[in-house]
């Protein structure tokens, strides 16, 4: 029952089989699917935003109630609504709970082509589905889910095919920032949310383009570093070889946590890691090799790890400095020592 399901919501993240039951109903629906995509597009759905954030919400609610899903909010203080969604199969001995986000990163507009991330776009025909492509914020991560899964229980409707097992729907409004209520929004529903498995749609397809099921997944922390020189910025001309420099000593501090291959140094950062069994070794072994690949299409030339494969080096704690800050670079470059430098970082464990 649990592999129906799991075949079920998997199969949505590409186009059906030819022949079946559920290409054919996908290939009449397509404007459809594509209208009330667009819609949910544009919403904006930043979890700061609390007006939108809560349309979002109700969007996603009514189109389970339009489809026979019992739906409600769940609620937490300061937190954004969990919409809660709940389809019960007569008979059903285990129940699968669904979990995806519907809020987004938060967005420059000014580096989008069209400059409204919330105004979708479409490159290429909608009759060739395999090489158009819709442009948006959380177009594909995680609003795009949602709408396979609604379209999902349509074409299943549609075709009077019977779930096997219990569904139950978690839909998030603040995974992008960290998920901070999470803890408080489980504690206060855990009656609710009880099942005997959790699918979390909320990643890729494999980079060979073949499905793939993750027996697990990262947690994420962030913290920013600041480093603080003179009080204010001074003149480089006249300061420079004296006053020291916040930028290149939090690039000194930066660089000496990892080693040439990648490795984190800090002490104690590996602690814990249980290593790999024989189990977990075959199934890297039988995985497609595509390193090679992705340092074509990304052009790069090298990788960190000593050579490791990817597929491998996923397994191990990370380290990722995902934003630097300090003073101004480009057509506002000025020739002066900054007064602080900030780094962002992100550790996925």
């Amino acid at each position: 029952m649990i592999f129906f399901s799991l075949a079920f919501w998997l199969a949505l993240q590409a186009a059906p089989t030819p022949g079946s039951a559920g290409h054919t109903w996908w290939q009449s629906h397509q404007s459809a699917i594509l209208q009330q995509f667009t819609e949910l597009l544009s919403i904006p759905n930043l979890a700061t935003d609390k007006a939108n954030i809560g349309r979002n919400a109700d969007w996603i609610a009514a189109q389970f109630k339009q489809r026979g899903v019992t739906a409600r909010l769940l609620t937490s203080p300061d937190a954004p609504p969990v919409v809660y969604g709940e389809l019960n199969t007569p008979g059903a001995r285990q129940t699968v709970v669904i979990y995806a986000h519907y809020d987004g990163q938060p967005v420059e507009p000014a580096k989008w082509t069209r400059k409204d991330p919330f105004k979708p776009y479409i490159v290429g025909e909608t009759s060739d589905p395999g090489h158009a492509r819709i442009y948006a914020r959380s177009a594909s991560d995680d609003k795009g889910v949602i709408i396979a899964q609604l379209a999902a229980l349509d074409a299943l409707k549609a075709a009077s095919i019977p779930l096997k097992s219990n569904i139950k729907f978690f839909y998030e409004g603040e995974e992008e920032q960290g998920s901070p209520h999470m803890e408080a929004i489980l504690t206060r529903y855990r009656d609710l949310l009880v099942g005997d498995l959790w699918v979390f749609c909320d990643g890729p397809v494999h980079q060979s383009g073949r499905q793939q099921i993750v027996f697990g997944a990262r947690g994420v922390t962030g913290f920013e570093v600041t480093l603080y020189g003179p009080r204010r910025e001074l003149h480089s001309g006249h300061y420079g070889n004296w006053a020291p420099n916040p930028a290149m000593e939090l690039a000194q501090l930066l660089a000496s946590m990892k080693d040439a291959n990648g490795r984190v140094t800090i002490a104690g950062f590996y602690d814990g890691i249980t290593p790999l069994g024989d189990v977990e070794k075959r199934a890297l072994a039988a995985a497609p090799n595509i390193d090679a690949m992705l340092k074509q299409e990304m052009g790069i030339g090298w990788t960190e790890g000593n050579g490791a494969r990817l597929d491998e080096l996923l397994q191990l704690p990370s380290l990722n400095v995902r934003g630097l800050l300090s003073s101004s670079v480009g057509a506002t470059a000025r020739n002066v020592i900054p007064s602080e430098a900030t780094a962002s970082i992100d550790i996925q464990i």
